[in-house]
């Protein structure tokens, strides 16, 4: 049996982006200040009164200076995105309204993709991840979820361990740009979950599509030419589909666990759909029964049922296993 999870507030309590970037925000500043590339949590210290007689303290300014443009630049990107967002939504037709059936929702979802694309264009000319390496990004996810700064979904190792105990694969697929942050975030060990995201190139801090989806033709940005990311619904149904080649297991059955409309797809095809939402009104369970799906509570479902939801894993670990 095979499982996929969704990273952002499924395994996690909540999006992780804000904490990827300021994360890399401090990277950067880090880095300005010691010049070594590595230094990634550290606070900025007091100048010394030996660093003060050396001139340091214009230095230290200059490079509060520079880590004020990037964040500022940032900023901007997040800004444009939701701009660019609001405005896609808006405009498209039918609204959602009158989007009743799962083929307008797709349809919905996938146009969304050169949307994603030219933010992504933007993440890459801002420059926030340059020079930081995939080890960075495994250790800042360990960290944050040490110190508490990224909590992980009640159950989720417990669920994890078990099924790697009865040999199940388990993947992680997610529209976030580091798979190495997941990777270190979820905390096992190398080769026991397969993370399929997204990816940042070291030396240039673009964020790239992940190895599964490399074959598929490329996708062009105005400035950027991108393997085709992993931005969507559509995305992630391929990103699943490959995989399940890869093992040779396709057209059978697995189980999914996600909490937005990049899940949608993914949620739908699985044998067993689980949309992780703290109560039964997210945006994602209302789509769906917009759309005439029936998602009760895992507690309350038939064995049959092929959507339901819940709020953590402790709340699915005896349903899933007594299904497969």
């Amino acid at each position: 049996m095979s499982i996929f999870l969704d990273f952002d507030g499924t395994i996690t309590t909540e999006d992780t982006v804000a904490h990827l970037a300021d994360f890399a925000l401090r990277f950067q500043s880090e880095r300005q200040l010691h010049g070594d590339g590595q230094s990634a949590y550290s606070p900025l210290s007091t100048p010394t009164s030996t660093q003060l007689r050396d001139g340091h303290l214009l230095e230290i300014a200059a490079q509060e200076q520079e880590r004020g443009d990037l964040s500022s630049r940032w900023d901007d990107v997040v800004r444009a995105y939701i701009s660019d967002y609001k405005s896609h939504v808006s405009s498209y037709a039918p609204c959602a309204s009158d989007r009743q059936c799962v083929e307008d929702e797709i349809a919905f979802l996938r146009s969304q993709k050169h949307v994603e694309t030219r933010s992504l264009g933007r993440i890459n000319e801002c420059a926030l991840f340059r020079g930081i390496s995939r080890d960075a990004f495994r250790e800042a996810g360990r960290e944050l979820v040490r110190n508490g700064t990224v909590r992980l979904r009640p159950g989720f190792v417990s669920f994890i361990r078990a099924a790697l105990a009865k040999g199940w694969r388990v993947n992680v697929v997610s529209v976030n740009w580091s798979a190495a942050f997941i990777e270190g975030a979820c905390g096992f060990a190398e080769g026991e979950v397969c993370v399929v995201a997204n990816e940042v190139r070291q030396d240039d801090g673009a964020v790239v599509g992940p190895g599964v989806l490399a074959k598929d033709a490329l996708l062009v940005d105005e400035r950027t030419d991108l393997c085709r990311s992993l931005t969507n619904s559509c995305d992630k149904r391929d990103a699943v589909r490959e995989v399940m080649c890869k093992h040779d297991v396709s057209g059978k059955p697995f189980f999914y666990f996600g909490d937005s409309t990049t899940d949608m797809e993914c949620l739908l095809e699985a044998a067993r759909g689980v949309v992780v939402a703290d109560d039964d009104t997210s945006t994602l369970i209302n789509t769906l029964r917009r759309i005439g799906k029936r998602v009760p509570h895992v507690r309350d479902a038939e064995a049959s049922e092929e959507l339901v939801w819940a709020s953590n894993f402790e709340e699915v670990m005896g349903s899933i296993f007594d299904l497969a």
